[in-house]
């Protein structure tokens, strides 16, 4: 299966048979880690510093005053 990494736009080749859902990998041109999610039989990949930047922004909000 074709995919393209969702920052730099490459598009590259993973076998949908190795991959579970929440397992990492990374794209072969820019080297962003992306984590692998599976919903109804189609492979999504999430950057993973996404999923770190919207945990900072909630540990941020949690100590403001």
């Amino acid at each position: 299966m074709k995919i393209r990494c969702p920052d730099c736009k490459e598009k590259f080749q993973i076998d949908t048979n190795e991959y579970d859902d929440g397992d990492y990998l990374n794209c072969p041109e820019c080297n962003l880690e992306m984590t692998v999610i599976l919903e109804k039989g189609k492979i999504k990949l999430k950057a993973t510093r996404e999923k770190e930047l919207d945990e900072e922004s909630e540990f941020d909000e949690y100590f403001d005053d």
